[in-house]
C-alpha cells in the first residue's frame, strides 16, 4: 500500500513539475530566469526575449506555472537564495508589501527614475508598487475589469447595455426567462472576491475603500445591504453554475451565457478559440452604480515584475527589465494579450483599446481590486467564506460569512 501511495505521489509531483517547466527564450549563454503564474505567456516572453537579445546579448528563460497557489509557494521558497530566479511576476498592494518587508526583493526606485518613466510609463503607477517610500516593482500589466456581453444574444432579445442598475437587473431577468445564463461564473478558488468588489463598488465606492483599509467592519449594515443585492441575484438565478475558465469562455462564445465580469485578457480566448470579433460579436460595459449617485467604478489589477535581491542574476535582471519596460516590449505584450496600459500602445482590438481609454478618462472611478487592496489573510478568508455563501445563499449564510471574515480582519495588520 505504501509503495502505491509513494508511486502516486511521485507521478503527481512529476506532473506538477512538467506543468511548471514551460521554458522559453534563453538562447544565449547569459539567460535570466523569469518565473510567472501566467503559463500561457511563454510564447510572448520568447518573442520579447529575442528582441532583447538582439540589443544587449541577454535573454529570458521563462518558467510558467498554471496553478497560482503552487506558483506562490515555489516563488516564495526560492527567495533569499543565490540561485533564485532573477525576475518573477507578483501582485501589488498588500501582497507586495508582505514580500518587500522581508528584504528579499530589490529596491527599483532608481530604475523608475532613470529608465521606466523615460520609457513612457505613467509615474503614478509606481504608487501601486511602493512600500515605505521605496518602489519594488515594474509594471507587467494593468488589467481593468468590465462586463463583457455577447452582442448576438443581446440583439436576439432586443437588449442593449444598461444605463442604470435597474436596467442591468431587467436584462438579467429577461435572459433567465429565455433560458440563457445571465452571468457566466468561473470556479477558480480565488475568484469569489470579484463579486464582493463588484457589488460594493456599485453601491458605495467609499465604503469599499474604508472596508479594505480596515476602517469599517464586514458586519456593518451598509456592507450587508450592498451584498444582499448579490444574494438576491443568486437566488433569482442570474448566475450560472461556476465552471472552469475554459468552459466559462465557451458558454459565453456559444451564447449559452450572455455576460461575464472579466479583464481584457478574456478577449484572447474569444478570438483565438471561437473567432469572435470585437464590436461585432461581443462588447463591454461598466456596471452602473446602484442608486446613480456616484460615477461607475472600474476595478483594476496592477501586476508587477520584481527582482530577487539575493539572486546571482540580480544585475543582469535589472538590464533585462529595462528592456521589458519599453514601448517595443509593451506592444508585443499588448498585441498578444489584448490588454494595454501605456499611452500610445494599442492592442489592435477595438474593445480592449476602448477599455483602456475609458479607464483613463474622468468618467469613472478607479479602484485597486480586492485581492491586492487588503491584507492577504483577509482575502484568503473572504474567498473561502464567500464561496460557501454563493453555493448556499441566504441572509443567515451571508451574515455568517461576513462574521468569519471579520474575525480574521480583527487580527490583521493594516
Amino acid at each position: 500500500m505504501m509503495k502505491k501511495i509513494f508511486f502516486t505521489f511521485l507521478i503527481t509531483s512529476i506532473s506538477i513539475l512538467l506543468v511548471a517547466c514551460g521554458g522559453s527564450g534563453g538562447s544565449s549563454k547569459n539567460a535570466v530566469d523569469y518565473y510567472s503564474d501566467l503559463a500561457d505567456d511563454g510564447p510572448i516572453v520568447e518573442e520579447i526575449s529575442d528582441e532583447i537579445e538582439d540589443k544587449i546579448d541577454l535573454s529570458i528563460e521563462f518558467t510558467g506555472y498554471s496553478d497560482g497557489q503552487a506558483y506562490q509557494t515555489a516563488a516564495s521558497q526560492s527567495l533569499g537564495k543565490e540561485d533564485s530566479p532573477g525576475i518573477f511576476k507578483w501582485w501589488s498592494g498588500y501582497r507586495l508589501k508582505d514580500l518587500a518587508t522581508t528584504g528579499e526583493i530589490a529596491d527599483l526606485t532608481d530604475e523608475w527614475e532613470e529608465y521606466y518613466i523615460d520609457a513612457g510609463i505613467n509615474p503614478e503607477l509606481a504608487d501601486a508598487f511602493t512600500v515605505d517610500g521605496k518602489v519594488y516593482g515594474a509594471p507587467l500589466s494593468v488589467l481593468y475589469n468590465v462586463v463583457f456581453y455577447n452582442k448576438n444574444v443581446f440583439d436576439e432579445y432586443n437588449l442593449s447595455p444598461p444605463e442604470t442598475f435597474d436596467d442591468f437587473l431587467d436584462i438579467a431577468e429577461t435572459l433567465k426567462n429565455e433560458g440563457v445564463i445571465p452571468l457566466a461564473v468561473k470556479n477558480d478558488g480565488w475568484a469569489s472576491f470579484v463579486w464582493l468588489q463588484f457589488f460594493l463598488g456599485a453601491n458605495d465606492p467609499d465604503l469599499y475603500t474604508e472596508l479594505v483599509e480596515g476602517n469599517v467592519s464586514y458586519e456593518d449594515n451598509r456592507v450587508v445591504e450592498a451584498l444582499s443585492v448579490w444574494q438576491s441575484m443568486i437566488e433569482e438565478g442570474y448566475f450560472g453554475e461556476p465552471v472552469k475558465a475554459t468552459d466559462q469562455t465557451r458558454q459565453f462564445a456559444k451564447g449559452d451565457a450572455a455576460m461575464t465580469y472579466e479583464p481584457p485578457i478574456f478577449i484572447k480566448g474569444l478570438e483565438d478559440d471561437y473567432g469572435m470579433e470585437a464590436n461585432e460579436d461581443y462588447g463591454m460595459f461598466v456596471i452602473p452604480s446602484i442608486d446613480g449617485s456616484t460615477k461607475p467604478v472600474i476595478f483594476y489589477e496592477a501586476s508587477p515584475l520584481v527582482i530577487s535581491e539575493a539572486s546571482s542574476q540580480k544585475e543582469d535582471a535589472k538590464k533585462v527589465l529595462r528592456e521589458m519596460e519599453t514601448k517595443d516590449s509593451f506592444e508585443i505584450y499588448a498585441r498578444e494579450t489584448k490588454a494595454a496600459f501605456v499611452e500610445g500602445v494599442k492592442t489592435g482590438n477595438e474593445v480592449s483599446d476602448e477599455i483602456n481609454e475609458i479607464a483613463n478618462s474622468d468618467d469613472y472611478i478607479l479602484k485597486l481590486r480586492y485581492y491586492e487592496a487588503t491584507p492577504s489573510k483577509i482575502v484568503d478568508a473572504a474567498t473561502e467564506n464567500l464561496w460557501e455563501f454563493f453555493y448556499n445563499p441566504s441572509e443567515e449564510s451571508l451574515r455568517k460569512a461576513l462574521e468569519n471574515i471579520q474575525k480574521v480582519a480583527d487580527e490583521a495588520e493594516f
